[in-house]
């Protein structure tokens, strides 16, 4: 993953660059820019190396990557203020720096902006690029509404539905956005797009693992939920859902005793691995890894598909 970093680096520092800047006239700009000085820009990436992969040319295509990294911060700033999340990049949250209501129209304003920013892009394929990104917008949101007002069955079926809208609409936009623009023939931008939808979906199972798994500092620095998060979060991750379906009925009801009583993530890592969860969950994550990576067979023996597997690979492993 080094290498792809480095490989992509340039274009990479070019986006964050261009953000920052374009931020200057922003309202409270100075405070907008300390969270882009940070972040690991995967989707930009995905994007950059989805170009390349249909034999564009990335330095083609820096402003459709500003696009979907302010999209990406703006949904960041809006899920902050609904997680009520203490703390993003290493710094405190948007909206309790500034207060919700500031936060929230930061928040639109920076969706406005990704689409003034996305009409930069001369290609006579801008329109095409600009409906694929509309609709991933689109089941982003619906991903999100559905976690807000359902009634959160705790069901794989359920749980899956949000996250290709929540979750993967992200990866999906950058790999296909990427693939049109630099040209690509359909069955190439259909193989990004299964790609980055598995992609997407073994993020969120790993961020779902990592909140059980991961030491308790580090539970902090990345999400800013504080100690205990799994056990308050009322939104059921996939431990959880395993742990119901899958689990003795003594030992789900133990998790909910922990969860009432507010105990701390790490106390549910010894339950779930003697309840055979996190092996399911490593199961489940391997199963989309081999997923993204038969996609991407058609570029097979390229450096992009090298790119594309490490960053598969990457993302299931990741430790923050």
């Amino acid at each position: 993953m080094r290498d792809v970093l480095s490989r992509y680096a340039p274009y990479l520092a070019g986006c964050r660059t261009a953000i920052i800047q374009d931020l200057v006239n922003a309202p409270l700009g100075p405070i907008l820019s300390e969270y882009f000085e940070r972040g690991k820009m995967l989707r930009p990436l995905l994007l950059f190396v989805s170009t390349s992969a249909v034999g564009g040319d990335p330095a083609e295509v820096v402003a459709a990557a500003e696009s979907l990294e302010l999209l990406h911060a703006a949904s960041l700033i809006h899920d902050d203020i609904i997680d009520r999340a203490q703390e993003r990049r290493g710094r405190p949250s948007v909206h309790l720096r500034i207060g919700v209501g500031p936060a929230v129209v930061l928040g639109d304003y920076l969706i406005v902006r990704a689409y003034s920013v996305f009409g930069k892009m001369k290609s006579g394929r801008m329109p095409e690029a600009l409906g694929v990104l509309s609709q991933c917008a689109e089941e982003c949101c619906r991903g999100q509404v559905e976690e807000l007002t359902s009634e959160m069955e705790d069901s794989e079926e359920c749980y899956f539905s949000i996250v290709r809208g929540k979750t993967a609409s992200q990866f999906v936009a950058a790999a296909t956005v990427g693939g049109i623009l630099g040209n690509g023939l359909p069955h190439q931008i259909e193989a990004l797009r299964a790609f980055a939808l598995n992609l997407g979906i073994s993020f969120q199972i790993r961020d779902d693992e990592l909140d059980v798994t991961d030491e308790e500092a580090r539970t902090v620095k990345r999400t800013g939920k504080g100690k205990g998060n799994l056990a308050s979060n009322s939104r059921p991750t996939l431990p959880m859902i395993y742990l119901e379906k899958y689990g003795s009925k003594a030992a789900f009801q133990k998790f909910r005793q922990m969860r009432k009583e507010g105990r701390t993530n790490s106390e549910l890592l010894g339950l779930l691995q003697d309840e055979g969860v996190l092996e399911r969950l490593a199961n489940i994550k391997e199963r989309h890894l081999r997923l993204a990576l038969e996609a991407v067979d058609c570029f097979r023996d390229s450096g992009e598909a090298n790119a594309m597997i490490a960053m598969a690979h990457a993302v299931i492993s990741r430790d923050s």
